[in-house]
């Protein structure tokens, strides 16, 4: 078989079955849960000041951009505190803590890095909140610059009382909904029924591949001319499944980030839409997963560099650089590629705490419609913790697993 389509067929089973098939279980049950807790959560978070970056890094810490997608229209409306906004974008993991999640499934050596990485984001996003707050930092006062006690309490007034006409009901907007009738809203709502039938297929065949591994760790299913009919059957439903994530990837039309407040909006109102966006949500992680495994293996048959190599260029100060650089772009698109890197033995694990830092994921996009300036110096401040995170933790040689 040609190198080439031997690589890509690889790469497209093991993105389904390796990755997609335990991120649709994680999604699904995430997504339920949003969806049984809808709207309790507005008034409770308005009413505690106080106590607002802390629930802010603890909606932001939710697996997905669900929660952090919540707190955005929340401060433009004049809610909750910059601190706050702060605080759930640091604490956020997006999309790509579905991948984390799925390599503990199959290898329990990943839960104690999952672990770490969410209590260190947790926290620097409730202590960079606070701070935030208690310097008085704002659009408008971006880098906390000393104020009069006249100014800072006028800012203080334009934050509490915006907005004052607003609705509970207006939390999520109708920002960039589908239309239905057209054709690629037919094929998600239609698609996800026969994507969900593939998916608990290759569940199975996920499971029995961790099993068959760990019988005979020696058992390798790699395509061949007199391929078996185990790894026939494996290849099928992993190549099938990656095509059907790509067919709703494309009609869904969301590139690089996922989910909007209206997608949110749906799963928070129905279970039949719970279903069809976790689906979209997978068949997103799947496809951006797919484009990190093609690109390093690319990189190895196109340079000669093993992954050995690979590894070693991505264990140091400028790895952390580059981790961190890359949460400047909005989307989880590009941070499930520096979480499937980590996953890969490519970057350490101070790299992946400063990209899960710094990155805002979906959640940013809502902000940038709202307040501009507030979602570009947001950006910025995720970014600076991220870079002293991983920095530190390089310095003190800490690497997991």
């Amino acid at each position: 078989m040609n190198p080439i389509l031997e690589t890509i067929l690889i790469s497209m089973r093991d993105a389904f079955l390796a990755v997609t098939v335990f991120v649709a279980v994680m999604v699904l049950l995430f997504s339920w849960l949003q969806y049984l807790t809808a709207g309790r959560f507005v008034d409770w978070i308005r009413s505690r000041k106080k106590w607002q970056p802390v629930i802010g890094a603890l909606m932001g810490s939710i697996p997905g951009c669900g929660g952090a997608i919540i707190i955005m229209p929340m401060f433009a409306k004049g809610y909750v505190t910059y601190g706050t906004v702060l605080a759930t974008l640091i604490a956020t993991l997006g999309d790509s803590a579905f991948v984390l999640f799925g390599a503990v499934i199959q290898d329990d050596k990943f839960l104690t890095p999952v672990l770490v990485v969410h209590v260190i984001s947790f926290l620097a996003g409730v202590i960079w909140g606070y701070g935030a707050d208690l310097l008085s930092i704002t659009p408008d006062n971006p880098i906390g610059l000393r104020l009069s006690a006249h100014d800072s309490s006028e800012l203080a007034h334009q934050r509490d009382h915006q907005f004052e006409d607003f609705e509970q009901g207006d939390i999520i907007s109708d920002l960039a909904r589908e239309e239905p009738g057209t054709l690629s809203y037919k094929i998600v709502h239609s698609g996800y029924k026969v994507w969900w039938l593939v998916t608990i297929s290759g569940l199975i065949l996920g499971v029995l591949l961790i099993f068959w591994l760990a019988q005979d760790p020696d058992y390798n299913p790699e395509l061949s001319a007199d391929i078996s009919t185990r790894d026939g059957i494996l290849t099928f439903i992993g190549v099938t499944g990656t095509l059907l994530s790509l067919v709703l990837y494309v009609a869904g039309r969301s590139f690089i980030a996922d989910d909007t407040e209206a997608s949110i909006g749906d799963k928070l109102h129905s279970f039949d839409e719970t279903l069809t966006h976790a689906a979209s949500e997978t068949a997103f992680v799947t496809v951006w997963v797919l484009v990190a495994y093609l690109v390093f293996e690319g990189l190895i048959i196109a340079t000669g560099i093993s992954e050995a190599d690979l590894a070693a260029g991505g264990d140091g100060p400028l790895a952390v650089a580059v981790a961190a650089s890359i949460g400047l772009i909005p989307g989880c698109g590009p941070q499930i590629i520096a979480f499937t890197a980590y996953v890969e033995g490519i970057f350490s694990f101070p790299a992946l705490v400063a990209n899960a830092i710094s990155q805002d994921g979906d959640a940013l996009f809502p902000l940038l419609v709202r307040h501009r300036a507030a979602s570009l110096w947001a950006t910025l401040h995720t970014l600076v913790p991220g870079l002293i995170c991983g920095m530190v933790l390089l310095s003190f040689g800490v690497d997991l697993p």
